[in-house]
């Protein structure tokens, strides 16, 4: 295995160990106000509406020919996956007993977009300093 697969799969495996931590640390707020039913069922929620916006995405951009099709994905990506994404997840929030007000559901809904951007950059800085590692360490 390349040296940077290796670093690959152990951000990976870090990240996926804070989301972990991220969710937990979510649940035991919405436990502690007596909604973490509701809290479940939202979160568990974000898995299809993900794979909505994603098709809602990515669908139209398949179906516009040359370079148009990547205007049309990334007009959809910035403006109806959005709205989508936070609609949905206030509509789930509002079905489930107790019902979760717009901003509960909002949390849920912006938690892990922030959790991926705020890991985007840490992999960014984290990026150097770990090719230096494996050059001291003499696997490149």
């Amino acid at each position: 295995m390349h040296p940077f697969h290796v670093l690959l799969t152990l951000f990976a495996v870090a990240s996926l160990v804070a989301f972990g931590f991220l969710f937990r640390w979510e649940r035991r707020s919405y436990v502690a106000k007596g909604k973490g039913n509701s809290w479940l069922w939202v979160r568990l929620s974000s898995v299809p509406i993900a794979v909505i916006v994603g098709a809602a995405v990515v669908l139209p951009a398949f179906h516009v020919v040359g370079l148009e099709a990547l205007a049309v994905f990334y007009l959809l990506l910035l403006t109806v996956a959005p709205l989508f994404w936070v609609g949905a997840h206030w509509l789930v929030g509002r079905m489930v007993t107790p019902r979760l007000d717009f901003s509960e559901s909002l949390l849920i809904a912006l938690s892990p977009i922030v959790a991926v951007l705020a890991l985007s950059s840490l992999a960014h800085m984290l990026q150097g300093p770990a090719w230096s590692l494996l050059r001291t360490m003499g696997w490149v």
